[in-house]
């Protein structure tokens, strides 16, 4: 009785301390957290130094806007803060910056000796290199825990369950009233359509809803379908492109029972264009698989029209753990297309199980 006396008591000490920050004006508390930060720069002696605000390697959608949006964002609160990208964009990224007439950031190479913001990722190896020897000021993301990137101090760390890193950034616009112009409220909405799959994926939550509708009338686009396929048109077409390349345009690795595996995601227009990528893909990497630098490599071949999938598994026992972690056949058909997080996550279980065993 003693202990659950105990527990009780903890548990409204929490839940009362949580509602009593919750109750604290947002405001108020991002000027804390800035002048935090503020006050950290000063005294390394960086006060007047850039903060570069960065996405993954292998740039998408969501990352290179958030990027550009969240630069905004800081500046808007006098932060000393530019955009950068980690390399080229895909083709869906540069119709979004032509469409809202945004220019496009440029590369930095490294992140040895900068103050940097990371955006959309908290993995090391989905980093820029010299990320070990950089400054990182912030982290804002919207995936789960894989991460293992290191700073020199304790820093501000924006992680939220929703379908894309966008949706967290105009919430900072919005919770410190903020104004949004049209051409960043363009990138942010067509970030969210792009991560979610225009609002179709099970990662989407209320909160992109919200967030895309909203955005949609700032940018005022009229036909939020109709702008969604006109990106996925340019994302899907591979026209002189090698499978190398198409292959590694959406392309991250992650690290599960030992092992170091690569995750791609390729997207086609119907099911016609899927199979026939399937195909081309295989071929390459029938031939090509070892000069890919990871030992198992997945691949997501998915289709808009009817929203399917297919999986496609390379490496010593790779397709074994696949069959394993999605519960599917040889075919590896997905009449769903389930999030990317979701079938990292049941692939590093499998492996981690295997290992331990």
């Amino acid at each position: 009785m003693k202990a659950l006396k105990f527990f009780l008591r903890m548990w409204g000490f929490i839940v009362g301390m949580v509602l009593t920050f919750a109750a604290l004006p947002v405001v108020e508390c991002r000027a804390q957290v800035d002048d935090i930060r503020s006050a950290f720069i000063e005294e390394i002696g960086e006060v007047d130094k850039t903060t570069y605000v960065i996405g993954h390697t292998c740039p998408d959608s969501d990352t290179v806007c958030s990027a550009i949006a969240y630069a905004n964002f800081k500046q808007k609160l006098n932060v000393k803060c530019e955009a950068r990208i980690s390399g080229a964009l895909n083709r869906e990224s540069e119709f979004i910056l032509r469409y809202f007439d945004v220019p496009t950031p440029p590369v930095l190479e490294s992140a040895v000796g900068q103050n940097v913001i990371l955006v959309d990722h908290n993995v090391a190896s989905q980093a820029i290199d010299g990320i070990d020897e950089a400054n990182i000021v912030e982290i804002v993301d919207h995936h789960n825990l894989f991460g293992d990137i290191k700073s020199r101090a304790p820093v501000f760390y924006l992680r939220m369950p929703v379908g894309c890193t966008a949706t967290i950034v105009r919430m900072c616009y919005q919770k410190n009233n903020v104004t949004i112009d049209r051409k960043i409220a363009g990138l942010m909405f067509a970030a969210i359509l792009s991560d979610t799959d225009n609002l179709r994926s099970a990662t989407t939550t209320n909160l992109d809803r919200q967030a895309a509708d909203e955005l949609q009338k700032l940018a005022e686009v009229a036909d939020r379908t109709k702008f969604f396929l006109d990106m996925e048109r340019e994302f899907t077409d591979y026209t002189g492109m090698t499978a190398r390349e198409i292959l590694f345009t959406d392309f991250k690795t992650f690290d599960a029972g030992g092992l170091r595996c690569g995750y791609s995601t390729v997207a086609t227009l119907d099911a016609t264009s899927r199979d026939e990528m399937s195909s081309r893909l295989e071929n390459f990497m029938a031939d090509n698989f070892s000069s890919t630098g990871v030992e198992m490599f997945f691949v997501k071949v998915h289709e808009i029209e009817n929203y399917t999938a297919k999986m496609l598994a390379f490496g010593n026992g790779a397709r074994e753990t696949l069959s394993a972690a999605l519960n599917l056949s040889d075919e590896f058909f997905l009449p769903v297309n389930l999030p990317n997080k979701k079938i990292a996550r049941a692939i590093s279980a499998i492996l981690d199980r295997s290992r331990a065993a």
